[in-house]
Parts: structure tokens; C-alpha cells; sequence
């Protein structure tokens, strides 16, 4: 018997709060996604990319000196 897990499995998408989106009734892997429909795969690698973009553009700013 599997065991049944009681966690609720939360959306990948960098930022995201919300749940996903329940396993379809006949079986199968749980989404990773919640129910906003601009929550998915290739959304969520773009908002990664964006997110690594702009850390690596945006000096530390301990290290920043001033004039």
C-alpha cells in the first residue's frame, strides 16, 4: 500500500504562495503549477532567467562605494 501524503505541494513559480493544482482523479504525478494558467513550465525558466539576469547585473551594494 502507498502511504498517502498529507503535505500540500506548493507552486514552483519563483514568488508564488498559492498550491498546486490537485493530481487528476484518474491517477497520475501531481502538477507543479498552481491554477493561473501563466504558471508553467516555460514561464517559470523565463522568470528564473530574469531573476538570475538581474542578480548578476546588480552589484552588491555593500561593496558599492560612494561619493
Amino acid at each position: 500500500m502507498s502511504e498517502i501524503s498529507t503535505e500540500t505541494k506548493m507552486c514552483i513559480y519563483p514568488g508564488c504562495k498559492r498550491p498546486a493544482v490537485p493530481p487528476h482523479p484518474q491517477g497520475g504525478p501531481q502538477p507543479a503549477f498552481c491554477d493561473l494558467e501563466e504558471h508553467n513550465a516555460l514561464t517559470v525558466h523565463q522568470e528564473r532567467q530574469r531573476l538570475a539576469n538581474e542578480r548578476s547585473a546588480d552589484p552588491d551594494p555593500k561593496s558599492a562605494t560612494t561619493h
